[in-house]
């Protein structure tokens, strides 16, 4: 009974078609690339009818093109450019231009202009008389241009453009691991796929088994017993319910993969058929997988522009402590219906005047204690981006270190499981010849498919971590997607 929740769990390809793979143990080629124009992607969207089959490649051009995560990395492209922009506009001349309207205003008035012993008796303050009511105007204007200011916004500047590369790099993180995702999908889909047609073929063979049984049986046989029966029913039971579970991981493998397309629950989608077998004839070196990450992984470009964006506005910190020199110009004018507008500069007249000034000026702002904990403070910013800098570069070296080899144990277990399954094989081939025959026993025929059905899924399996394990390697080393991408594709 414990062989029967064996193939239950295991069983999942069809005996034709390990007999044509069997034969075929070639050295294959498996490689990740995606360099990708968005109007290539956008072409094949639009060209690609409900009912094309779609390549892995053709998956992966639509997902950078349609999925919401890298909608919204290239997004936090543009907040960031809008930083850039906000510290570029530091440079440009700055003003402010205020106006107000009020009334009525009391008399403000003389017999004789220029005379102020003239005034007139109800332009005295301290009364109620104010005479001949009026209106005033008032325009109040003043601008700004910088012309040196020891480097402040030159280092606003820097740090901005850091964060932009940062975000261009964020972008380039969310792109792979899309592109992992699908890949996985699209191999779910295929192992899944796979899982459905065994079964499917499995329980039509252990049909027939279970015919020709309980023909052996109603001819009172000697070479079969009631135990055999029941045990053949129990199995394709047991076939019937993985074939349910394997069916529902296939279609939510499908929903998962419309999820990174982009793509509405209720569209087609229709996936190629691609074999499992398709792996690489051998793995990169561990040196050369550890340096490629080391200079091309997105993680570390985008930690090292925080870095220096972290530095740079450190700089900023330390040259707010110099002044501003800048060019500045002001406006001021005043007109009141109700007063008479004095011209002699000896004489103050609040009520009408106008001026306008322009100069150099130096703007110093004396809260020293205050810059010196901003001083502080960035400085510690600082040291904890370059302390998390260091430890992802640690992390991604220990990543890829992991993979390489879980990679290079997948391939030596996928080696010594092709011959445990050529070995099954064999066995399987054996039995039911010497049971067609009539010197087997349906036992022994039993246990050989049951053997024969796990070593299969187990390589099965086996190879789909491994095509897993090499889609999150390339990514691992930053050569997924954006320019340091492989130029090829990973189907033949």
């Amino acid at each position: 009974m414990r062989k029967l929740s064996v193939i239950g769990l295991y069983l999942v390809l069809a005996l034709a078609s390990s007999e044509a793979r069997a034969q075929d143990t070639g050295p294959r080629e498996l490689t990740i690339t995606l360099g990708i124009t968005s109007s290539t992607a956008r072409a094949l969207a639009e060209a690609k009818t409900p009912t094309t089959s779609l390549t892995l490649q053709d998956l992966v051009e639509i997902a950078l093109l349609n999925n919401a995560q890298v909608h919204v990395a290239a997004a936090s492209i543009g907040e960031a450019e809008g930083l850039l922009s906000l510290a570029r506009a530091q440079a440009f001349p700055s003003g402010r231009l205020t106006g107000l309207f009020g009334g009525p205003t009391p008399e403000a008035k003389t017999e004789v202009q220029n005379d102020p012993s003239t005034l007139t008796p109800a332009s005295y303050e301290g009364d109620l008389n104010f005479g001949q009511l009026g209106i005033q105007l008032r325009l109040q204007g003043e601008a700004v241009q910088p012309l040196y200011t020891f480097e402040k916004i030159s280092n606003l500047k820097k740090a901005a453009g850091h964060l932009v590369k940062a975000a261009e790099h964020n972008q380039t993180i969310t792109s792979a691991d899309v592109v992992v995702n699908v890949n996985k999908a699209f191999w779910t889909i295929q192992l899944t796929r796979t899982f459905v047609k065994s079964l499917d073929e499995g329980i039509g063979t252990l049909s027939k088994v279970l015919e020709k049984i309980e023909e052996l049986l109603d001819a009172d046989s000697p070479q079969v017993t009631e135990n055999d029966r029941l045990r053949l029913k129990y199995a394709l039971a047991t076939l019937e319910v993985r074939r349910v579970e394997a069916a529902a991981v296939h279609e939510v493998a499908k929903q998962a993969m419309r999820l990174l397309l982009g793509w509405p629950q209720e569209r087609s989608l229709e996936v190629i058929r691609q074999e499992l077998d398709e792996l690489p004839s051998e793995t990169p070196r561990l040196e050369e997988v550890v340096a490629w990450a080391r200079s091309s992984r997105p993680e570390i470009k985008a930690l090292s522009e925080v870095v220096d964006a972290a530095r740079s506005f450190e700089d900023y910190r330390k040259s707010a402590f110099f002044p501003d020199i800048f060019l500045g110009g002001a406006i001021s004018a005043v007109y009141t219906s109700n007063a008479t507008n004095q011209t002699n500069p000896f004489i103050r007249d609040p009520f009408n005047l106008f001026s306008v000034a322009v100069g150099l000026g130096i703007r110093v702002e004396l809260d020293v204690f205050t810059k010196l904990a901003q001083l502080e403070q960035a400085k510690a910013q600082t040291r904890v981006k370059e302390a998390q800098a260091a430890l992802v570069g640690q992390l991604v070296d220990l990543e890829v270190r992991k993979l390489h080899t879980e990679i290079v144990a997948g391939f030596e277990r996928v080696q010594k499981l092709e011959r445990a399954n050529r070995t099954a094989r064999g066995w399987l081939t054996a039995s039911t010849l010497a049971y067609d025959i009539g010197t087997g026993e349906a036992d022994e025929l039993i246990d050989a498919f049951l053997a024969w059905a796990a070593s299969e899924a187990e390589l099965q399996t086996t190879r789909f971590n491994v095509l897993s394990k090499l889609v999150e390697m390339t990514r691992a080393t930053g050569r997924l997607v954006g320019p340091d991408a492989q130029n090829n594709t990973n189907e033949e």
